[in-house]
């Protein structure tokens, strides 16, 4: 899988920190990903463009999905913190890293 070539110290302690299920996710974890998953497209991340585009929607969707649940987050709980990072895990697929198997 194709990934991002470089990222601060920082920005991969704050990845996985966000990626990891005994943190507490807040507003700011996510707006922080959605921010990050901007900025590459923006820039034209060559890990993105190498990406096939079915894999390319799926992390549109999965993008969509985690500012939706944002947007109607309430106090709802694990479930649906889980799912929000989950979203924004597949957000992020082929800029970071992965310790874990794909999802299809």
């Amino acid at each position: 899988m194709p990934e991002s070539r470089s990222h601060s110290p920082e920005t991969l302690s704050r990845i996985k920190q966000i990626a990891d299920p005994r943190h507490i996710l807040c507003r700011e974890d996510m707006l922080w990903v959605l921010h990050y998953v901007q900025q590459k497209v923006a820039q034209g991340e060559p890990a993105l463009l190498e990406l096939p585009k079915p894999r390319l929607l799926q992390n549109f969707q999965y993008f969509g999905e985690a500012a939706l649940l944002l947007l109607n987050r309430s106090a709802a709980g694990h479930a649906q913190d889980e799912r929000i990072r989950i979203c924004l895990q597949e957000a992020m697929h082929g800029l970071v890293p992965t310790d874990r198997p794909e999802r299809s």
